[in-house]
């Protein structure tokens, strides 16, 4: 147990040792010449190369971009590494499988090259993202990650952007090309989609719209604690991100309730920049008692729960799985009145036309050193199963595509097969096993 006076009892400096002064980092591994020779020549003879990113690179984006741009890679990222990218750029796919948009979920079928690339992504078995790949070219600083999920045709023991840099400047530049066009067409077409969803002004308060005001009011370098659930899934979707801001979330299984903690942390740890917590309802419950903390701590952060009264990820589950519903509802709670009772502010939003001015008086009122909760009561409805997308009529017939576009919004929505057509190119796509995220 630790001593209950150990925060004010002196303690003589010869009556202990640090060895923080003899702290070293390991060296980066050496690359072999041989395998960026084998990525080289493997990547200049590939027609669908894609880049798929994960923490690992973080803090290297640049070379990650210039690499795509030379060899026409789309690029991929995992959900835990979304901070690293900025949301602009124009070949940014997003996540694959159920953390996921479309754009990415869509390109691992098609490609026929994959550089993996600081990336433990533990669903590629589940769901055989890369089923359909010709070669496979992985790079990790750890080597106990090199061919763990898939076969690896070339394997890089090295820092990611050494890696990455000594590629670049030995690969071959390719020219414009259709495969390139077809997955920009493609992502521009998905941010259009999501563009849309975010600035509707009628109908029924979506949590769409409640992503608008908090991209609306975020600072530059804003710091988001993501909880699990659906929120991970639409912040990976309607977050619009730089590299100079900060996300995280749990890499881990079902960890609801990490949003508030996490947020309680960033602020501890940099208190001078805007922090967030953004929550759902299920999530937000279970923890929801370390509001005071905040306030104890005089922690000035902007907690938003999207409340439908439901857990919303696993309905989504059990739809697809089950024959019904089993223990993913529950009753609606105040949060406003739960905040006001701890001290914080609390604001109820019910419609569209309400958030500009609550969003705004939020940034007011952490400014002046408040907590705040912005309970926004969402509607309950199924955000868009990238995953399961019905958009190509080779693989759903029309009324499942029309039944698909009509619930999700998604008339305008286009499957990447479209684009590759438009370019002259086979598309390849067949149906996807599922799992995972």
């Amino acid at each position: 147990q630790i001593p209950v006076n150990l925060g004010w009892v002196n303690i003589d400096t010869d009556a202990w040792y640090s060895a923080a002064h003899a702290h070293r980092r390991y060296p980066n591994p050496t690359l072999d010449p041989e395998d960026i020779a084998l990525a080289v020549n493997i990547l200049n003879e590939a027609e669908r190369p894609v880049i798929f990113a994960g923490i690992g690179t973080r803090g290297k984006s640049k070379i990650v971009i210039d690499l795509c741009r030379k060899i026409k890679a789309p690029l991929a990222n995992t959900g835990i590494s979304w901070d690293n990218f900025p949301s602009d750029f124009e070949a940014l796919l997003g996540s694959p499988n159920r953390v996921s948009t479309k754009p990415s979920v869509e390109v691992f079928p098609e490609a026929d090259v994959v550089v993996f690339v600081g990336n433990n992504y533990p669903f590629a078995e589940v769901s055989k993202i890369f089923k359909n790949v010709k070669k496979f070219i992985q790079i990790d600083i750890d080597p106990s990650k090199l061919g763990k999920r898939h076969y690896t045709d070339v394997a890089i023991l090295g820092d990611a952007g050494d890696a990455l840099k000594a590629i670049y400047e030995k690969v071959d530049e390719k020219p414009d090309n259709g495969w390139w066009r077809a997955n920009l067409d493609n992502v521009v077409n998905w941010n259009e989609y999501v563009h849309r969803l975010e600035t509707k002004t009628e109908g029924e308060l979506q949590l769409y719209q409640v992503y608008n005001q908090i991209n609306r009011v975020s600072e530059k370098d804003a710091i988001y604690s993501i909880d699990v659930g659906d929120v991970t899934q639409t912040s990976i979707r309607h977050l619009h991100m730089n590299p100079q801001q900060m996300w995280r979330t749990s890499a881990l299984f079902a960890t609801m309730g990490i949003g508030l903690p996490g947020a309680i942390a960033a602020k501890l740890d940099f208190p001078g920049r805007q922090v967030w917590n953004l929550a759902g309802d299920g999530g937000f419950n279970m923890v929801m008692q370390d509001l005071a903390t905040q306030v104890q701590y005089k922690l000035p952060i902007i907690n938003v729960v999207f409340a439908n009264q439901q857990y919303g990820f696993i309905k989504d589950e059990q739809e697809d799985t089950n024959k019904g519903f089993l223990s993913v509802q529950f009753q609606d709670t105040d949060y406003k009145k739960l905040a006001e009772s701890m001290g914080a502010v609390g604001y109820s939003v019910t419609k569209i036309s309400q958030l500009e001015d609550v969003f705004d008086a939020a940034i007011r009122d952490i400014a002046n050193g408040r907590v705040v909760v912005i309970d926004a009561k969402i509607s309950n409805e199924r955000p868009l199963p990238a995953e399961l997308l019905e958009l190509d009529p080779r693989l759903s017939s029309d009324e499942d595509i029309e039944r698909f576009k009509q619930r999700y919004e998604a008339e305008d929505l286009k499957p990447l097969s479209y684009f590759l057509e438009k370019e002259g190119l086979e598309s390849h796509i067949g149906k996807i096993e599922q799992g995972g995220f």
